[in-house]
């Protein structure tokens, strides 16, 4: 893994960012400019190409077909700029990720210089290790009562196997409301 994106590249960006793009919306160039001097904000904020994997950030878009901004946070979007704002400062320890869309963008060195894309595909293999962990959980889970099961028929055991009907029924039932 690459060494974490400076504070200075992430503010050289930033300025170079305002001084050519004039977003429509005042309160993100608002935004931006007192995320330049805010280094304790700057030290958790992660420039990505991409924020569709990633837990919470904003979009800001200078392009004409997309949305000026957005901020989101699991399920919750929004195009305030203000919760944004208040979010980046209130979790200051938490990574907050940022995709700024405008032309050419892939083709700018220091666009380029503070794009963390390690970060997001970290989150992309975290999330697909819990999801094949909790798999083979639930699958070694209904192996195992599927086997005392049978187990308990091949003994002529009554009571093991209604209580392990049982347990594989609760279970089912507890992943239909968890799922």
């Amino acid at each position: 893994m690459s060494a974490p994106i400076s504070i200075q590249s992430k503010k050289h960006f930033l300025q170079w960012f305002i001084s050519h793009y004039n977003v429509k919306v005042q309160e993100i160039n608002w935004f931006l400019e007192d995320l330049l001097v805010d280094e304790r904000a700057l030290q958790n904020v992660h420039f990505v190409s991409d924020t569709e994997y990633c837990p919470k950030g904003i979009i800001i878009s200078t392009l004409e077909e997309d949305r000026n901004f957005l901020f989101f946070k699991g399920n919750v979007r929004t195009n305030d700029v203000y919760t944004a704002y208040h979010e980046l400062h209130l979790y200051h320890e938490e990574a907050f990720y940022i995709q700024i869309n405008f032309p050419e963008k892939n083709s700018h060195p220091l666009y380029k210089a503070v794009i963390e894309e390690e970060l997001m595909q970290l989150e992309i293999d975290k999330q697909y290790a819990e999801s094949l962990l909790n798999e083979l959980l639930v699958k070694g889970k209904v192996k195992y009562l599927l086997q005392e099961i049978n187990k308990a028929l091949d003994h002529k055991d009554n009571d093991k196997f209604f209580r392990y009907s049982s347990e594989l029924k609760d279970f089912y039932k507890n992943m239909d409301n968890n799922f």
